[in-house]
């Protein structure tokens, strides 16, 4: 009701004004209509009394309906002091825009009575004073229709006016609906406001802890309903990133210790390399002068080859040789049996010599002195048979040692044909064996020729590992560097102390695993 008791005291000090604005009019047209001051006079006693109610800043009903009664009444003057005027006839339109006007009050009464005080104005006058209000004197037909007019008017100005108190009214409860939700609001808002600077100094409190790296700061006081998801995501925020941390921490951790291992490891590998490829290369060198020392054994074979086949065609020639000595032998005894037998045979004819001789002594003994030479004689026969059956016998003795000799002579011939038959046949084995091993060590040299091939192919090998695990210890070393670097790096950040023993059991884990 305020905004329409302050929208009705505006209207009466507006409609205030417009009552002596046409006062003042009335009163300039007091010159030129020659009706004197008293239409003026007149319109001035009529503005009293609305000015005293409107100053005293009322804008109740007894003031609204001043106004009404007065607004008809200027119109009334007008045409007192224009009377006889050919304007009188428009001057009736001001009675409709002095109704109209007071809609500004947003009351239908004041439009009611001024509507009825115009009405008595037209009918009174009418018949008491007509050249008061038409110029041709009185005119009910006239009359009838401006109140018919003024009838329509004063409907529709009623209704606008009621509509346009009832939306007044409305506005001003749906103003002071909107007030109170606004003070509901500011005060929500100032709730908030405050419950927003909470959570601001709680969350700015852990952004700073975090931006200095503390990690272990959480958020344990709570938040306003609305804003307490929003702690629970700071703190989930701050836990993922403590866990994160102290996994970039473990992993850096391990990085570097497994860094550390791998560049330990490509270093050791490194100089094994190197070695192993000194050690090829040193292979390699002794197998191309294994190489060439098996050729070399593969052409002397060769020619040990031709040497054994030469000899044992000369030990088969030996031989023969032997054969030939053996079938001597074999004759030279068949010859000492028949000079034995020949021995035998003069030892035979000794002995009947010496028998003869014997006998023949005999005979000369017994011929006395005649046979005395013939005694003589028969005793040297004697000696020389017994001469020559001692020559008989030593004959016979060196033809008996003799065959011994060539008997043995011929056993040993024999035994050497047959040591030359063994000879032979080993130097045959020996050709075959020396004929085996020619051909294995040419394969053997080929072999060797193709394992030096291979071996000069893993020495090049070799020597490109050795230079990619130099490669792999330098990104060891770099890869060490830079986990060395992100340990320092993640070393800004003051972890939880579960997380701080987390990762201290992970780092001492991997110190463990790495010793």
């Amino acid at each position: 009701m305020n905004e329409l008791n302050d929208l009705r005291r505006k209207g009466a000090l507006g409609l205030l004004i417009n009552c002596w604005l046409t006062a003042l009019a009335i009163a300039g047209g007091a010159f030129l209509a020659g009706t004197g001051m008293m239409p003026a006079l007149l319109a001035a006693a009529v503005t009293v009394v609305p000015s005293l109610l409107v100053l005293r800043g009322g804008g109740d009903l007894q003031t609204r309906l001043a106004i009404a009664f007065a607004m008809p009444i200027y119109p009334a003057i007008l045409l007192w002091q224009w009377s006889g005027q050919h304007w009188m006839l428009d001057i009736h339109m001001t009675f409709f825009a002095a109704i109209a006007m007071l809609t500004l009050l947003a009351d239908w009464r004041p439009v009611l009575l001024a509507a009825a005080v115009t009405a008595v104005h037209h009918l009174a006058l009418n018949f008491a004073a007509p050249s008061l209000v038409f110029p041709d004197g009185s005119d009910l037909a006239r009359v009838i229709l401006h109140a018919v007019v003024v009838i329509a008017e004063t409907a529709v100005l009623v209704k606008i006016s009621a509509s346009f108190e009832r939306l007044v009214i409305e506005q001003a409860a749906a103003q002071n609906a909107r007030e109170r939700m606004e003070e509901v609001a500011r005060e929500e808002r100032a709730e908030a406001q405050a419950a927003q600077q909470t959570v601001i100094e709680e969350i700015g409190t852990g952004l700073r802890a975090l931006a200095a790296g503390d990690l272990s700061l959480r958020i344990e006081n709570s938040f306003p309903g609305s804003y307490e998801a929003l702690r629970g995501h700071f703190n989930t925020a701050a836990s993922d990133l403590d866990r994160i941390v102290n996994n970039v921490t473990r992993s850096a951790s391990q990085i570097e210790t497994g860094s550390c291992e791998i560049r330990s490891a490509t270093d050791d590998l490194a100089l094994r390399t190197e070695q192993q490829a000194s050690t090829l290369e040193d292979i390699a060198s002794t197998l191309r002068q294994l190489n060439v020392t098996v050729q070399d054994n593969a052409t002397s074979a060769n020619d040990l080859q031709g040497n054994v086949t030469k000899a044992r065609n000369d030990a088969l020639n030996g031989s023969q040789v032997v054969e030939s000595a053996v079938q001597a032998m074999g004759e030279i005894e068949r010859s000492a049996d028949e000079i034995g037998k020949i021995i035998t045979l003069i030892d035979g004819i000794a002995f009947q010599t010496n028998l003869l001789a014997l006998n023949a002594g005999v005979e000369a003994a017994r011929a006395g002195e005649a046979g005395k030479g013939f005694a003589v004689v028969a005793t040297e026969v004697r000696a020389l048979a017994q001469r020559s059956a001692d020559a008989a016998n030593d004959i016979k003795a060196l033809i008996g040692t003799s065959t011994e000799q060539v008997s043995r002579g011929v056993r040993l011939v024999g035994q050497s044909g047959e040591s030359l038959m063994t000879i032979v046949s080993g130097i045959a084995e020996i050709n075959e064996a020396i004929a085996r091993i020619a051909s294995v060590s040419r394969d053997q040299a080929g072999e060797i020729g193709r394992i030096n091939e291979r071996v000069t192919r893993l020495d090049s090998a070799t020597q490109q590992n050795a230079a990619m695990v130099e490669e792999g210890t330098a990104a060891a070393r770099t890869l060490s560097s830079e986990a060395e670097s992100m340990a320092r790096l993640v070393a800004h950040f003051r972890l939880s102390e579960s997380g701080r023993l987390t990762s201290d059991t992970s780092a001492g884990e991997a110190m463990r695993n790495a010793a």
